[in-house]
Formats: C-alpha cells, sequence, structure tokens
C-alpha cells in the first residue's frame, strides 16, 4: 500500500503536463519552438562543465571538511555527472545518492558519503530558499486570499529552517549541545541513529574559511545555474521578464523538483512557469515551450552522465585510479577529452 501511494504521489507532474498539454493549443506550441533563438539554448547546453566542475569543488569541500581524503576534481565531475543522470530518472532526484558508492570505493565509508551529499544539496537549498520568500512577492496573488498568511508563513519558515541547517549541522558546539539534551530523551531505533548520527557528525567544525568557501561555492552554484536557465528565457525571447521573478521561479521550482511529486520536474515546473508568464501576458504554450527547453538541459545531463557512468562503471575502483595516474601526466589532454 506504501508502495502504491509513493508511486501515485510521484505521478502528480506527469499528471499536471497531460492536463495542460490538454489544455493549449499544440501547434502554437511548436511553433514557438520552432521559433526560438539557437544560440542562448546552445550556449546554456555548452555550460554544463562550468555548472559541474562548480559543484564537484564546493562538494569536495564538505568531504574534506568530514576528515577524509577528496579524490582528484576531475574524478570527483566525474562522479557529479553520474549523480545527475542517476537522479535525472528518479523521483525527487533520490538516484544522486549513488555517489556515495563511489566514494567508498575510494576509501570513503558510505555514511559519511551519503552525509557529504545531504550537506551539499543543503547548502544549494540555502540558495532557494532566499529565492523561496523572492517568490512571495511574484506569486503571492496566485493563492486565494485566506490562505496568504498561510503560504507566508510557511515559505518564511522554510527559509530560515534551511538557512540554520547546514551551518547547524556542521557547527560543533551548538550541535553537539543540542544532541547532548535530545538524545537521552528518546529510545529504541530513533536514539539508536540519532547516536549514529552524532559519530558521523563528529568531525565536522565549522570554521570560518571553509565556510566562505562553502558560501561562495554556494553562490557560484547558484549563479551558472541561473545563467543557464536566463539564457532559455532568452531564446523564447522572454527578455522582458523582470530578472528577480526569473530568479524566484527559478528558486521555486527547484525545491518542487527535489519533492517526490515528479520525474525530472515534469509537470510542476510547467505549473510554475504558466504562472509566471501569464502574469506578463505570455499565453501558456510560450511556458511549456519554456519548460521543454528546461527539460533539454536534464537529457543533457542524463545523457552525459550516462556517457560518463560507462567510462566510469561501479564496483570498478581502477576508474579513480585511472584518474589519479591522469594527473601526474604531462599535459597529455587525456582529462579534457572525457
Amino acid at each position: 500500500m506504501k508502495r502504491t501511494s509513493r508511486w501515485l504521489l510521484r505521478l502528480i507532474g506527469p499528471m499536471l503536463l497531460i492536463f495542460f498539454l490538454w489544455r493549449s493549443d499544440l501547434r502554437a506550441l511548436g511553433a514557438a519552438l520552432i521559433g526560438i533563438d539557437v544560440w542562448p539554448a546552445l550556449l546554456s547546453l555548452a555550460l554544463m562543465p562550468v555548472f559541474v566542475w562548480v559543484k564537484s569543488w564546493r562538494w569536495g569541500l564538505i568531504i574534506r571538511e568530514q576528515g577524509h581524503t577528496t579524490p582528484p576534481l576531475p574524478y570527483m565531475a566525474a562522479l557529479y555527472a553520474i549523480g545527475l543522470y542517476a537522479g535525472g530518472i528518479t523521483p525527487g532526484q533520490s538516484g544522486d545518492f549513488i555517489k556515495a558508492w563511489y566514494l567508498r570505493e575510494r576509501g570513503v565509508p558510505l555514511a559519511p558519503g551519503l552525509l557529504s551529499i545531504v550537506l551539499d544539496r543543503l547548502f544549494d537549498f540555502i540558495i532557494w530558499a532566499v529565492l523561496a520568500v523572492l517568490s512571495l512577492a511574484a506569486f503571492i496573488d496566485v493563492f486565494p486570499a485566506d490562505m496568504r498568511s498561510a503560504v507566508q508563513l510557511a515559505t518564511v519558515g522554510f527559509a530560515l529552517a534551511v538557512m540554520v541547517a547546514a551551518p547547524g549541522l556542521m557547527a560543533r558546539v551548538p550541535r553537539e549541545w543540542v544532541m547532548a539534551r535530545v538524545i537521552p530523551l528518546l529510545r529504541g531505533r530513533l536514539r539508536e541513529a540519532l547516536e549514529r548520527l552524532r559519530a558521523q557528525l563528529a568531525p565536522l567544525s565549522l570554521r570560518l574559511t571553509p565556510l566562505l568557501l562553502l558560501l561562495l561555492g554556494t553562490i557560484g552554484s547558484a549563479t551558472s545555474t541561473f545563467v543557464r536557465i536566463y539564457l532559455l528565457y532568452l531564446a523564447l525571447r522572454l527578455g522582458d521578464i523582470p530578472v528577480l521573478e526569473v530568479l524566484a521561479a527559478t528558486g521555486l521550482i527547484a525545491i518542487l523538483q527535489a519533492l517526490p511529486i515528479s520525474f525530472a520536474g515534469v509537470g510542476v515546473r510547467d505549473a510554475v512557469l504558466i504562472a509566471m508568464l501569464q502574469r506578463h501576458g505570455h499565453a501558456p504554450e510560450i511556458a511549456l515551450g519554456l519548460s521543454a527547453l528546461f527539460l533539454l538541459i536534464n537529457i543533457e545531463h542524463i545523457l552525459v552522465g550516462f556517457l560518463v557512468s560507462l567510462r566510469y562503471p561501479l564496483g570498478t575502483a581502477q576508474a579513480g585510479a585511472s584518474i589519479d595516474a591522469a594527473e601526474h601526466e604531462p599535459a597529455s589532454g587525456h582529462m579534457q577529452g572525457q
């Protein structure tokens, strides 16, 4: 029964997309896609390596702060690409956690590896939480008047929780203070789980320099994402949309895509874009065309990640070793060709 419920939840996004397509003029949608400006779209796709390398560098910082040796950046980038592939084909991007099993082959225990991915996501959500608050100004009038106060409270509460969670987990003193008071109150499996988490977090001690670097990486990651997204707006000649609204919509879509209610954001992304673009007089077909371009980025991530996973299959520790060797070779261009 639980499995059926989970699958029904995952169908929310696809069912939304079917509903939007049913109510749309498919000829107008086709005309919008045929008439795109190709060059901004191609540039958005070409910026994928920048996005992956920035995210991989920040993830490496988290692993280093856990007290483990960080694999070479090219290998981290390969794992991140594989994570994008696995996350893109699973609800809520849950497949992204496969990266922890790759790390285990490089000597990082599984639990800390999984935790590093959770922390990596939390730092992403710091930016998206800020953008979620911005989305209140952009989308609050979409909700019925009697619901707006509750939506504002929930959004601000979510943003504050996320902005405290990542630094709070990494800061040893407040973390230990909370753990020491909460764990004695618990019993059974919940207490055991929290004690294991406490042990996994033990090496983490928030220091100013790593924190600044993590925040720098987070800003760089969000910037690379936004530039790629904004180029897609330009591809559909939507330069009239205010940048703040694009930022707000991007953050809201990122949050919704992380929920297990869709596949690769299908449907939920369309709902946000339709609501935003209609405010500026654009037809739903334009929003669906823009969403299709967003999906093109996801397809690129899935395709590239899949090809990388063929080059570095799970269960072959030699994959990481081959990159280590390449790191010490003269400028042969081996990694540049991956």
